[in-house]
């Protein structure tokens, strides 16, 4: 049995349902830019031309990995429905699936830092760009300068 009380549809059930497809079309929309910027590199190393270190157009303006935002948004509204028939233990697995995403992005950051031709380009784009949530940019802070001996 999956579970065992019979509700009627509603406003949890909406907004869970809301939540959920938002988190769907994100993560589809961000995945989907994702392979067409390294399929364009891909070809740009295939013809011998400088590849564009980093994606920060479309989806990846707002965030460094908008397809873990959606996929967040689809747990979440999952635990909304599952909390919303009784079952508050629900949040415990999106809980555990956001912290296993967190780690996974400071995986892919390093990784993304150990790639000689895109450390600088990524460094700036970590001083201006939220890591998940969305959001506008910041303004680029100033590396203090070194001094003269």
């Amino acid at each position: 049995m999956v579970h065992s009380i019979n509700k009627p549809l509603n406003v949890w059930d909406i907004i869970a349902l809301v939540i959920c497809i938002c988190g769907i079309i994100y993560a589809y929309f961000a995945d989907t830019q994702l392979h067409t910027f390294v399929s364009m590199n891909e070809k740009l190393k295939k013809e011998g031309e400088a590849i564009v270190p980093n994606l920060d157009e479309g989806l990846w303006y707002y965030s460094r990995h908008p397809n873990y935002f959606g996929e967040q948004l689809w747990w979440w509204g999952l635990s909304i429905f599952g909390w919303n028939l009784g079952g508050a233990w629900v949040f415990v697995g999106a809980l555990i699936n956001t912290l296993c995403l967190a780690y996974v992005t400071t995986l892919v950051e390093k990784r993304m830092l150990k790639e000689e031709y895109r450390v600088e380009a990524y460094k700036m784009y970590q001083q201006t760009t939220s890591i998940w949530i969305p959001w506008f940019k910041s303004p680029l802070k100033q590396l203090p300068k070194e001094k003269d001996n």
